[in-house]
């Protein structure tokens, strides 16, 4: 029997996002026998769906390794590396590096040139981090990697640039459409808990960072409320500006309304309480949750600056970002939540975005 396939994966962090999810996602979906994964972590000794991760494989053999953060501490970020490449560089069949900015390259060169490890540059992002900085590691992102591939066009442009963008290959952020499916005791269970009723619940799972734009988030449900003063905003995650977003719903005066979940494993059962799901986002290259919402047959609100092959199925609405939040509330209060909910996992996996699409063309990525 051939040995499987190493492959060091860059991209998990600590913090709960889609790239994580991402990268969670296809490895409990791929085929232990061909491939496995290890992980190179900066910046923590720890990371999310470590111990899933570690379950999943049950070998024996170490997956996750941890290293410096180089902006922070650049010196002993290169000593951790220089040492982690060494003991490991010689097993590794492809870098997979997954990311939405260009300097992170600096966690695999020039280390896959001395130990001769392909490089597999994947993009989960359309903006966000500083241009300049982008453009100066772009050259080098592009010179050692030998595959390019994108969750969209526009993450294409932004990690690699126009001209490269026309050789990336799109790999579609899929999702386990079995477990986002619609479910009526979970709707219940999961509102009975937090005392709502027939109340509108307007929801939204993301990490609170400036790119979804939990300020705008707020602003929406504040005009909302003025026309259905009873509706709840049900803000799922944690992250960097959770308390600076809790103090601004504290001076709008509608924090009263508000639910703050933090991080959730089950976020299934939390579209599924859900009666409309809202993503304003500053940029977003494919978001998973907005496949997910969909699938969970939620009306979904997201903003122009999300790329479009986001609108999957007929209840995905796309609004200019620029209009008013009291013009975003209208539209929504307008449609209200659907009479029956339907899942639709079939047109999701229809129109490729199921997980299982997603792992088999990893796979003929890698060679398989």
């Amino acid at each position: 029997m051939n040995k499987p396939k190493r492959i060091l994966i860059i991209g998990l962090t600590e913090r709960m996002g889609g790239v994580e999810t991402f990268i969670y996602n296809t490895t409990i979906f791929s085929d232990k026998s061909k491939y496995k994964y290890d992980y190179l972590v900066h910046g923590s000794d720890h990371c999310v769906f470590q111990k899933e991760i570690e379950k999943f494989y049950d070998d024996g053999e170490q997956h996750f390794f941890f290293v410096r953060k180089y902006k922070e501490n650049p010196i002993g970020c290169i000593a951790d590396l220089k040492r982690f490449y060494a003991d490991n560089g010689h097993k590794y069949d492809y870098i997979h590096f997954q990311s939405g900015s260009t300097a992170e390259i600096l966690y695999a060169y020039p280390f896959c040139k001395k130990y001769g490890i392909k490089v597999i540059s994947h993009s989960h992002n359309g903006n966000g981090y500083s241009p300049c900085i982008n453009k100066i590691f772009r050259t080098v992102v592009n010179q050692v990697t030998y595959k390019r591939l994108a969750c969209s066009r526009v993450a294409a442009e932004w990690l690699f640039g126009m001209k490269e963008a026309d050789h990336t290959q799109i790999v579609i952020n899929g999702i386990d459409t079995k477990r986002f499916t619609f479910n009526p005791i979970n709707r219940s269970m999961v509102r009975n808990e937090y005392g709502i009723g027939k109340e509108l619940v307007i929801g939204h799972v993301g990490r609170f960072s400036e790119q979804k734009n939990h300020p705008f988030i707020l602003k929406i449900f504040k005009a909302i409320l003025k026309i259905n003063p009873e509706a709840k905003l049900m803000l799922v995650g944690t992250g960097e500006d959770e308390n600076r977003i809790k103090d601004l719903g504290q001076e709008m005066g509608i924090n009263n309304s508000i639910i703050y979940t933090g991080k959730q494993p089950r976020t299934e059962d939390y579209y599924s309480a859900f009666d409309v799901f809202l993503m304003p986002s500053l940029y977003e290259g494919l978001p998973i949750v907005g496949v997910e919402a969909q699938c969970e047959g939620l009306p979904c609100y997201f903003s122009d600056q999300i790329d479009k092959q986001i609108m999957i199925t007929d209840n995905a609405r796309m609004l200019p970002l620029n209009l008013s939040a009291e013009v975003w509330a209208k539209r929504i209060l307008e449609q209200g939540r659907v009479n029956v909910r339907l899942s639709a996992p079939s047109v999701i996996s229809q129109k490729g975005y199921s997980i299982t699409g997603t792992v088999q063309e990893l796979e003929k990525v890698y060679g398989f």
